[in-house]
């Protein structure tokens, strides 16, 4: 890793919620775009799906809201969704990934996308969490990566945060 200027053991003593996100980044600097892209969104609905079921009650139940065929949380854009509309994640972070989620689907339904084409790199300029770039030296892949990376700390810990106010069943009065 040569972005870490310490050991590997010594990041994670110190920070132990980057315990994914490490290799996170050494597989992203080791991609293709198309590879940056779909391992950053892999990532992030991962994400989503770690903070929403932390905040929501443990039970058989929830697991099924994920998985399999007819899951209402299946998809990427019904869990950012969600996540929202419970105040688990801001309005930037939403578009964002709603962004990002749609950079995911031009690479994985035409072959020929890159970040080069005018689309890519229009969504790729929306971006809030890019890296700042005041005379437009940082190119679309760039900023796609830049705002992935940074989205994915902001939410590296908000699965922890959320649990603490997970919900339980109330006893609600008749």
């Amino acid at each position: 890793m040569a972005w870490v200027k310490s050991d590997r053991d010594e990041v994670l003593k110190e920070y132990p919620n980057l315990k994914d996100f490490l290799p996170y980044l050494d597989e992203l600097n080791k991609e293709s775009p198309r590879g940056k892209v779909l391992i950053s969104t892999g990532y992030l609905e991962q994400m989503l799906e770690d903070i929403l079921s932390s905040f929501m009650m443990q039970s058989k139940i929830v697991d099924d809201l994920f998985e399999g065929g007819n899951a209402p949380l299946g998809i990427f854009s019904a869990r950012a969704k969600l996540a929202y509309s419970l105040g688990l994640i801001s309005e930037a972070e939403f578009q964002d990934i709603d962004i990002i989620r749609r950079i995911r689907n031009d690479f994985a339904h035409d072959m020929k996308a890159s970040f080069s084409n005018d689309s890519v790199k229009s969504r790729c300029s929306q971006l809030k969490h890019k890296a700042p770039d005041g005379v437009g030296m940082v190119a679309a892949e760039g900023q796609f990566t830049s705002a992935a990376t940074g989205l994915l700390l902001n939410l590296v810990n908000r699965a922890a945060y959320v649990s603490q106010t997970r919900r339980s069943y109330g006893n609600w009065r008749r």
